[in-house]
């Protein structure tokens, strides 16, 4: 099965105009099984990391909202595609700071899934 085929499909991505590596920071996954919510922490976790401090300090508050979505959609046994957030920004009206921001992309499944679910 290609990674397009699989069925549980998507990405997190840290992005703006302060990123200078193509696409941003991502980490995507194509899997045979659901993405737990400990999962999508993780990948949050690891694209900070990849982030600068002053990427990171600017970032802060869609992280924060980016978590939160992550921990509010567990909570309700995961989410799919159709309530996927829109992009969390730092300054969404300002012209400055408008592309910066944390994204949650699910392309297929269900996605955030209570790890208890799995085991």
């Amino acid at each position: 099965m290609s990674s397009s085929q699989a069925p549980y499909r998507g990405a997190v991505q840290a992005q703006g105009s302060d990123i200078t590596k193509k696409g941003g920071y991502t980490r995507s996954w194509a899997e045979d099984k659901p993405i737990t919510d400990e999962e999508g922490l993780s990948f949050l976790d690891k694209i900070k990391g990849e982030c600068t401090k002053s990427q990171q300090a600017i970032r802060e508050m869609p992280f924060k909202r980016a978590r939160r979505f992550i921990k509010g959609a567990s909570s309700l046994g995961g989410v799919l595609p159709e309530a996927q957030p829109k992009s969390f920004y730092y300054r969404e009206n300002d012209k400055k700071y408008s592309s910066i921001r944390v994204d949650i992309e699910i392309h297929a499944g269900l996605t955030f899934i209570p790890v208890e679910q799995v085991e």
